[in-house]
């Protein structure tokens, strides 16, 4: 390239028709073989060579340009041939790579959509089996709450029964979230909001009380994990049933307000509220609140609990375990 642009400004006297061949002869080469970069760079000398032929020598070419002999003629043609030859080959190599390039992207797109077809495939098996085992689960775990139900009607002891009753509210909030992963099409999550809700009224319809209370659920969480989902549960369910058990008993307009906040990248606010007058001070070291207390730590949290005229309420800290598992 260099050497075909110093020609071409230099030698005054030679017919130059092939020069410019030559030079995108070059160029192309410097495409294939060398990339971008230099095939630009290569380009922009080019262009700059022949814009100065040009406007500084082709006047002083057309002058001294003698006329050809017929071997200097035959010559020029034997060039010119040899100049529209590489061109044409390097266009028929860059065709020849297109179509090569062409045919082995097909090829490995078919591939892929082989792939992809073979893994969506697995997957459909993969999901309809984690819907089974969460189904299998849900049913074992109704077939345990239907036996320790028929065991409680063998129960005369009121205080028994209760505490029969609580284990299956346990068991139950645990089967829910089975129950409601196989019903939903995202195996892994659950929406908070509706479980708690579902849940909560199962236990309400499961109370021995006759009394309506009124519950109220507002949450600006959407879906959360399994790992985090299951205490969240049962320490909801525990704090529902203390409510109804201990705080009610002289209460006309039962309410219970349950309030979901992130906090954080990975922490969780629940605000548990009651507006009972409880009867009785549980003792620390009841089933119950053992459990609570078993629960928050599971979930890495904090509690505070303040009780006083209007009611009692819980504000507890816990760690969205799969956000974790995330930012880690």
């Amino acid at each position: 390239m260099v050497v075909t642009s110093y020609a071409l400004i230099t030698f005054h006297n030679t017919v130059h028709l092939v020069d410019v061949l030559w030079m995108l002869a070059g160029v192309s080469l410097a495409f294939f073989c060398l990339g971008r970069v230099w095939g630009f760079i290569l380009l922009f000398i080019s262009i700059v060579s022949i814009a100065v032929f040009i406007f500084y020598s082709l006047n002083i070419h057309i002058e001294e340009v003698q006329i050809r002999s017929v071997y200097q003629k035959f010559s020029l043609v034997i060039e010119m041939i040899s100049g529209f030859l590489a061109n044409y080959y390097l266009f028929y190599l860059f065709l020849d790579l297109n179509r090569y390039s062409e045919r082995k992207l097909i090829e490995s797109f078919d591939h892929v959509k082989e792939q992809n077809a073979r893994i969506s495939i697995q997957n459909d098996e993969k999901t309809t089996l984690v819907r089974e085992i969460h189904h299998r689960v849900k049913n074992n775990l109704q077939i345990v709450v239907s036996l320790l139900r028929m065991q409680s009607q063998e129960v005369n002891n009121p205080e028994f029964r209760v505490l029969f009753q609580e284990s299956i509210n346990r068991i139950m909030a645990m089967s829910l979230i089975h129950q409601k992963l196989y019903q939903n099409e995202n195996l892994s999550q659950i929406r908070i909001g509706d479980y708690l809700d579902e849940l909560i009224h199962e236990i309400m319809n499961l109370s021995f009380r006759e009394q309506e209370v009124h519950y109220e659920i507002k949450t600006e969480v959407g879906k959360i994990g399994l790992k985090t989902l299951i205490p969240v549960g049962l320490l909801v369910n525990e704090l529902v049933s203390n409510s109804l058990k201990h705080a009610f008993h002289e209460t006309t307009n039962a309410r219970i307000q349950i309030e979901i906040q992130k906090e954080g990248e990975s922490h969780l606010r629940l605000t548990y509220f009651d507006n009972g007058v409880w009867k009785q001070q549980m003792d620390n070291s009841s089933f119950g609140l053992v459990l609570i207390d078993t629960l928050i730590e599971q979930l890495e949290g904090t509690q505070e609990i303040s009780r006083g005229e209007n009611g009692t309420t819980y504000s507890i800290l816990v760690l969205n375990l799969e956000e974790k598992d995330i930012l880690a």
